[in-house]
């Protein structure tokens, strides 16, 4: 529960920034709009409520939210990683047409514009204000904690379903599931690692009951990623721990190596057997990242087409770094990579200000709880980007919603550090984009020596 004692004072500064107001002019009906739709898409009432069945409600909430957000919302944020995720598009649509595939680049496009790039702007654009942060962050962790209680019902009950009336995967362990987007055992446990830094946040922002009910929640996060049965899950949470070691307590040159070396360390644990498969189902993934690098190097351009890799190696990549080199190749690759890499730069930027610095300011509270928030968000990142390493989860929509959390937390410390701001550049994004060739790089040099 460490993640944000190292970045502020304690309780006493937190009971000031709660009479603190930093609500910006930006629209309260966009806002509410925002609040509906991240409770549809995470907690999902609509497929958990009978009443609610077939109503696309989902949908409408997104264009409420998002005429509301262009009407009255004010500043729009548009930033450099939503610049780059947007230009993959024409990128999609090409690479689907050099592979056969010209509809399908057109129509998978218009799924990534509608279920990704649309959320990630109104999160970044909505989300102005401390408070309004807060408020989703609350969201999350009350979906979480749904689902690992369904999961808890799933286990225990003989049939193993629980009461969302979904049944949990049938095998040793019972892998738990949720509702729609989360009935992937591996999207559920994914979720509640990105979480964990957030309930860390409320950890140290709290008295004693918000204490005791955040380690409460940290240990059913725990227990819920373990009955996920999710290999992947259960390395990103070890992963996430260690980075925060790593960053918080490592200096420069050990920080550069362990970046470095982190693939090659990850990619010979994958040769282990986990929770839900054995040693030889783990070395067949790395067999199917080996053979995703020679997809890239055939196809190096605008490789082999999204959705292609089951149909040219038989099974899912395991490695959301390694799916979009090979499926979209460099161009592809550089924009998805430059937006996660310049969001979680930028992140670690501000993780890493010196508070003293703020000692004398007027907003003092107010700064140091944005800072809180942006670490909390920042290794929800670092915990995406653990957790990808071991799925194939290049596009969920999770990544989308907290990349633009996180990317509406850089702006409101750009207000008061204005130097960071020009962190937030195309140029930036580009050299952001070059170094996230170390990931593909690095698992390519370690298969060579280890298969």
């Amino acid at each position: 529960m460490g993640f944000i004692s190292a970045t502020g004072p304690g309780h006493e500064q937190n009971k000031k920034v709660q009479t603190v107001s930093t609500e910006s002019s930006g629209s309260a009906l966009s806002f509410f709009f925002l609040l509906l739709y991240t409770c549809l898409v995470l907690i999902r009432p609509q497929e958990i409520l009978p009443f609610l069945f077939g109503v696309p409600i989902i949908m409408v909430t997104t264009l409420l939210c998002l005429f509301t957000t262009l009407l009255l919302q004010r500043p729009l944020r548009w930033s450099p990683p939503q610049t780059f995720l947007m230009c993959m598009l024409p990128i999609i649509s090409t690479s689907a047409l050099l592979n056969g595939w010209g509809t399908k680049g057109i129509i998978e496009s218009k799924n990534i514009l509608i279920s990704s790039i649309v959320p990630l702007f109104l999160f970044a654009t909505v989300v102005s204000s401390a408070s309004r942060q807060r408020k989703l962050m609350v969201i999350s962790l009350i979906a979480s904690s749904l689902m690992v209680h369904n999961g808890w019902v799933q286990q225990t009950s003989y049939d193993a379903f629980g009461w969302t009336g979904t049944q949990a995967v049938a095998n040793e362990l019972r892998r738990i599931v949720y509702v729609g987007i989360f009935q992937d055992p591996n999207d559920l446990g994914m979720l509640l690692v990105m979480n964990i830094p957030i309930i860390a946040y409320f950890f140290h922002r709290g008295g004693f009951l918000p204490k005791t009910t955040c380690l409460l929640l940290f240990l059913a996060f725990l227990y819920g990623v373990y009955i996920t049965g999710s290999r992947g899950t259960v390395l990103g949470t070890a992963a996430l721990f260690g980075f925060y070691l790593l960053l918080r307590y490592g200096g420069t040159r050990l920080i550069i190596a362990g970046i470095a070396l982190g693939p090659v360390f990850a990619t010979l644990i994958s040769q282990f057997g986990g929770l839900s498969s054995g040693e030889a189902s783990a070395r067949s993934r790395l067999y199917a990242w080996y053979d995703g690098v020679h997809y890239l190097l055939s196809n190096p351009v605008f490789g082999i087409g999204k959705d292609n890799f089951t149909d040219w190696h038989g099974r899912a990549a395991h490695n959301s770094f390694i799916l979009v080199a090979a499926e979209l190749g460099t161009l592809g690759y550089t924009l998805w990579g430059g937006a996660l890499a310049l969001t979680v730069y930028i992140g670690y930027k501000i993780f890493k200000l010196p508070l003293e610095r703020f000692a004398n300011h007027p907003d003092r509270a107010v700064i140091v709880d944005e800072i809180k928030i942006n670490t909390a968000l920042f290794f929800s990142m670092i915990a995406y980007l653990a957790t990808a390493f071991f799925l194939s989860r290049s596009y969920i929509l999770l990544l989308f919603i907290f990349m633009g959390m996180a990317i509406a937390s850089h702006y409101r410390v750009f207000k008061y550090v204005p130097e960071l701001k020009s962190l937030m550049s195309y140029k930036v994004a580009f050299y952001c984009g070059m170094a996230s060739w170390v990931m593909v790089f690095m698992v390519y040099f370690t298969l060579k020596v280890s298969l």
